[in-house]
């Protein structure tokens, strides 16, 4: 019987973290064996093995914001990285790592630790001025963006009138920060659902994509932000064109002026903070000053015009209040309440007198759950009248060009993100899951309702919960220690819609 017959890779996970919880033990095995199968040529057991190295215990350290976990998370992944560049696969990583001076996992993890602490920008303000480019990396995923990164370039903006900001992520950040001409991008294409040794060849590619950007300049003019990015596999890889790494000065010594990592999972460990105002207090700890910087994000005009179009038709007249719905998931199911759930939060609001934009959403699952709620509210009726719907599509959105009121209760969006940001940010409220919505809708200063099930701890709740100037409601539904209790859970969500709404109904 080879390795992987014999072992199931969601028993490793649960192995080696029961027994390190228990008695603080790590156990080389089960990560060993784990790598080994996330290497397997056998497609199922990949994905299976792959699947439980990120889901069930990159993601699990991670969520839980505890210092502890972010030691944990180096030495492991410190292992795994090893184990990675010496497969075939792995070569160009193991070439690339060699020329930083990462040799073994010692060094990986000395590394790291320096990261942990946060360091001051120590330039005189004259060296300031030099800098001409900023990377900053993405986090990958829309609502970590928008959260943490709408902060931190809009910090940028003001600290560095002067410099460029390169935003390195994927396409849909260009959609959500591409309205602001002193920000430009460089598209990678980072697989969130790729294997192990395919998430960190990307690594490579960043890389290129940063050596690209900073093309003739010095180290004196550019710096690096890390906002503890996927793409360098939460600060385990290095990008710096200045380091070079020694194990012996670096117990001494800070990495390099040029790159900046902001340690999310632990700073204000002891704070209920969201993650978009510690990334204020970072940045503040960083350049200086006791500043609130809020998240931000910059549609593109065309996008707010066909938003706005949209919305304005929808409105006409009405003093009735629009509420823009996502119910999507980001392939959590934990996420859910029900369809029921779903279908009567928007029966009730159409009851109410709100007219609904509701976001299709993406993925055969979701498309199926929008087309039931649509459904479901074509049986109601308001105003002793039939609800009616009307659905855009990129399509028909660019036929559209008749500004006259069109008669409808709900519109149905479905296309890209930067239109229904734009959606979003003409809407009275927004209502969602635990996703990439509400922290749009706190970006644009819109009123949101988050419902948030499926957190693994008081901690993440709090950290993902939305930040902006508008009012938020969070309906916290702690589905880890009680059966979910749709009723009430929909009761919840619409006495914070009327909270937040109790001027426009």
């Amino acid at each position: 019987m080879t390795m992987q017959q014999e072992f199931n890779p969601r028993q490793l996970v649960e192995k080696f973290l029961t027994t390190y919880r228990a008695s603080g033990e790590y156990l080389r095995e089960p990560i060993e064996q784990l790598a080994e199968l996330a290497s397997s040529e056998n497609p199922e057991i990949l994905k299976a093995a792959t699947g439980a190295i990120f889901a069930s215990l990159v993601e699990a350290l991670a969520d839980s914001f505890e210092p502890s976990a972010v030691l944990l998370y180096n030495r492991l992944f410190a292992q795994l990285i090893q184990y990675c560049r010496k497969t075939t696969r792995g070569q160009a990583i193991d070439e690339a790592l060699t020329q930083y001076g990462l040799t073994n996992e010692s060094d990986f993890i000395t590394r790291a630790e320096q990261l942990r602490y946060v360091r001051r920008f120590q330039r005189s303000e004259a060296a300031k001025q030099q800098v001409k480019v900023i990377i900053v990396l993405s986090r990958v995923t829309i609502g970590a963006d928008v959260a943490i990164n709408g902060v931190v370039v809009n910090r940028l903006r003001r600290e560095f009138p002067g410099a460029k900001i390169v935003l390195i992520g994927n396409a849909k950040a260009i959609e959500l920060f591409g309205g602001n001409a002193r920000i430009q991008f460089a598209e990678i294409k980072y697989q969130r659902a790729g294997t192990l040794t395919e998430r960190l060849l990307s690594w490579l590619d960043v890389r290129a994509s940063v050596e690209d950007c900073l093309k003739g300049l010095s180290k004196e003019e550019y710096l690096i932000v890390d906002p503890d990015s996927r793409l360098t596999q939460l600060g385990l890889l290095p990008l710096s064109r200045a380091e070079k790494f020694n194990p012996d000065e670096h117990r001494k010594a800070q990495i390099v002026d040029d790159y900046f990592f902001f340690p999310s999972r632990e700073l204000g460990n002891r704070t209920a903070h969201s993650l978009s105002e510690l990334t204020s207090v970072w940045l503040n700890a960083v350049f200086g000053g006791d500043e609130r910087i809020y998240p931000e994000i910059y549609l593109r005009a065309t996008d707010c015009e066909s938003g706005g179009r949209l919305v304005k038709a929808l409105r006409g007249s009405s003093k009735r209040p629009i509420i823009a719905i996502n119910f999507g998931v980001g392939e959590n199911p934990a996420k859910r309440i029900s369809d029921e759930f779903e279908q009567q939060v928007v029966v009730n609001l159409l009851q109410r007198g709100a007219k609904i934009i509701l976001d299709k959403g993406a993925g055969e699952d979701e498309l199926k759950r929008a087309d039931a709620i649509i459904q479901e509210a074509q049986h109601i009726t308001f105003d002793n009248r039939k609800v009616s719907v009307i659905e855009f599509d990129e399509e028909k959105l660019n036929r559209f060009t008749d500004k006259k009121p069109f008669a409808a209760d709900v519109l149905v969006w479905r296309g890209r993100i930067g239109v229904l940001a734009a959606l979003i940010g003409e809407s009275d409220l927004y209502i969602g899951y635990d996703s990439a919505g509400q922290h749009i809708a706190a970006a644009l200063n819109v009123a949101c309702v988050d419902v948030f099930a499926g957190y693994t701890s008081e901690r993440m709740l709090a950290r993902w919960q939305p930040t902006g100037k508008a009012a938020s409601r969070v309906v916290a539904v702690d589905t880890l220690n009680q059966a979910i209790d749709s009723p009430q859970v929909l009761t919840d969500v619409l006495q914070a819609a009327d909270a937040l709404l109790k001027d426009k109904w």
